[in-house]
């Protein structure tokens, strides 16, 4: 009785973990989009970002902790997640050939389906990126009326030029499309794993969710499109 209790509140534990994570990162997600405006105004282009960007690491180790606390939430949550599937998987007794795809009370979708599948290639995704930009060339611009006329990060060229190249854009848009996916589902089922649910309420999140995660992939995937088409 006692195992059968631990096993409930493991699996319980789990499914808390991966929603807070999950939300946690869905909300970092609007704001890194919301910084990423920023590419599309300024005097000169790029001026903007590039100051945004330095802003940002003006915050020396306060910055370092903060991306440290985000690849930990991110792990956390990749891990976790694919742990769950691996017990859930082998605890499963009949394997089901086809599976059936429906609304309603089950909300099973391709989406829901896929969840363990995209988001794999959403880390393998994020890690390409952290290495394009984040970890990427390193080039210098100067504004004589910024930090002192002092030279600064040109991120904006490290962009612009990672964006010409039709191969990069298309692995953006494949990685966005999935993205879409994993929000879409992820929202709504956060909710429902933290016992925040309601007939009303879930119908409402889940009608909401699948536009929110169009909506933040195609705002993302707008940038690597429009800097391709101009140049």
């Amino acid at each position: 009785m006692n195992q059968i209790s631990f096993l409930k509140i493991s699996s319980v534990l789990k499914k808390i973990i991966i929603a807070v994570t999950g939300l946690s990162l869905f909300l970092f997600l609007i704001i890194h989009l919301l910084g990423n405006i920023t590419l599309f105004t300024g005097n000169p282009p790029g001026k903007d970002f590039n100051q945004y960007a330095h802003f940002l690491e003006s915050f020396g180790i306060l910055f370092t902790i903060a991306e440290l606390g985000l690849l930990g939430f991110f792990l956390l949550h990749i891990s976790t997640a694919l742990y769950s599937n691996f017990i859930n998987t082998s605890a499963r007794v009949n394997r089901y050939a086809v599976s059936s795809f429906a609304g309603g009370k089950s909300k099973k979708t391709y989406a829901s389906q896929s969840m363990v599948i995209t988001g794999v290639v959403i880390m393998i995704f994020l890690i390409w990126h952290v290495l394009q930009f984040r970890l990427g060339i390193y080039y210098d611009t100067t504004y004589l009326d910024f930090n002192n006329g002092q030279p600064i990060r040109d991120l904006y060229k490290n962009v612009t030029e990672e964006f010409t190249n039709l191969w990069v854009v298309a692995g953006y848009t494949v990685a966005m499309t999935l993205l879409s996916l994993h929000l879409g589902h992820g929202f709504w089922s956060s909710f429902q794993s933290l016992g925040i649910y309601g007939k009303s309420f879930t119908r409402i999140t889940y009608s909401i969710s699948y536009l929110l995660g169009t909506i933040i992939s195609i705002g993302f995937l707008f940038i690597p499109i429009y800097i391709y088409s101009i140049n």
